[in-house]
């Protein structure tokens, strides 16, 4: 299957064909949005960490939680 008018590579004149790969001068905007994707991701990931991390050290410092460590402690 071929995608381009080319028959045979060896030989060719690359700087005569022009482009040979489907939307060609968008490489910029889908580099843009990648890096935006990429950014975003980073950002939402830090921020449901710091949630969960807060979360967690909200239940450690619970005086029941803290009750049972320390009975859990005086027993061993």
């Amino acid at each position: 299957m071929s995608t381009t008018l080319v028959e045979s590579w060896s030989g060719a004149d690359l700087s005569q064909l022009g482009p040979i790969y489907p939307m060609v001068g968008t490489e910029f905007i889908l580099f843009v949005i990648g890096v935006a994707f990429w950014l975003g991701f980073h950002i939402l990931q830090a921020r449901i960490e710091k949630r969960e991390m807060q979360e967690d050290e909200a239940a450690a410092r619970s005086p029941e939680r803290l009750k049972r460590v320390f009975e859990r402690e005086a027993q061993e």
